[in-house]
């Protein structure tokens, strides 16, 4: 099955590391022109270099309104169309209702959710033309199920639900918007997580169990739900989350 993204423009927010990176390469690699909006330039400079008439890079601080308006702009300016968005930017944060401060909560609603609505607003307008534009939305296992204590970072991923069928509903038959859903995937972000614990390799060992295939997906795996449900391969999905989470949270512990 070959997928293409030829003469498609793809934006694709936090690309430049995990799932997103690892989607922004995909599309590339398919020969569509890929836009990644992120803070840190350096993160793709190899890549930048190697794929210098395909790939752009846009420094955007996706928790700024008036940034992510501004930077919209700009493509506008330049690219006119684009075809694909793919909303993937997100910070994993933790604690119950009772530790979670306003900020926290602020902080992650406004890049986990915030941003996917504000980038949304944005693209549709530049989507007028596009012959088959697609919005993916990327959310989480724990917008389904999940582990205890992340109350507003479980909000979040859950709220994407509603934000793509909402998106869907309202802009058929010419948008179709889905949302992906991963379980645990080995990204820099959840390195980081993982850095926090005294004894690490048997954290990482929890979190390989908890799923069904007992191991940790790879952000390839995911990246490759995001460009196939893109594509015109999948021009019938719309509205619906995927889970492509290793079937997590599908067994009961127990005899």
């Amino acid at each position: 099955m070959t997928i293409s993204f030829h003469n498609k423009v793809v934006i694709v927010t936090g690309g430049t590391s995990g799932i997103g990176k690892a989607s922004a390469i995909q599309f590339l690699e398919s020969n569509g022109t890929v836009i990644v909006l992120g803070r840190i330039k350096e993160k793709i400079e190899k890549e930048l270099t190697q794929h210098k008439e395909k790939l752009h890079f846009y420094r955007c601080d996706l928790s700024d309104h008036q940034e992510i308006k501004a930077t919209f702009q700009k493509i506008k300016k330049k690219f006119k169309t684009v075809d694909v968005l793919v909303n993937n930017a997100g910070i994993q944060t933790y604690g119950n209702v009772l530790d979670t401060d306003e900020k926290l909560w602020d902080q992650t609603l406004t890049i986990n959710l915030k941003s996917f609505f504000l980038c949304t607003k944005y693209v549709l307008p530049l989507m007028s033309d596009s012959i088959s534009p697609v919005i993916i939305n990327i959310g989480s296992a724990q917008g389904f199920v999940s582990q205890k204590n992340v109350t507003v970072y479980a909000t979040s991923k859950e709220a994407i639900h509603g934000l793509t069928r909402s998106t869907a509903i309202d802009f058929a038959p010419k948008v179709r918007c889905l949302a992906i859903c991963p379980g645990a995937v080995d990204t820099p972000m959840l390195e980081t997580d993982i850095a926090k614990y005294e004894d690490r390799q048997s954290i990482l060992e929890e979190t390989k169990k908890i799923h069904l295939l007992e191991r940790i997906a790879k952000a390839d795996e995911i990246a490759n739900f995001i460009t196939f449900l893109a594509s015109d391969k999948a021009g019938f999905a719309t509205g619906h989350t995927y889970r492509v989470d290793g079937g997590i949270g599908l067994k009961i512990e127990g005899t």
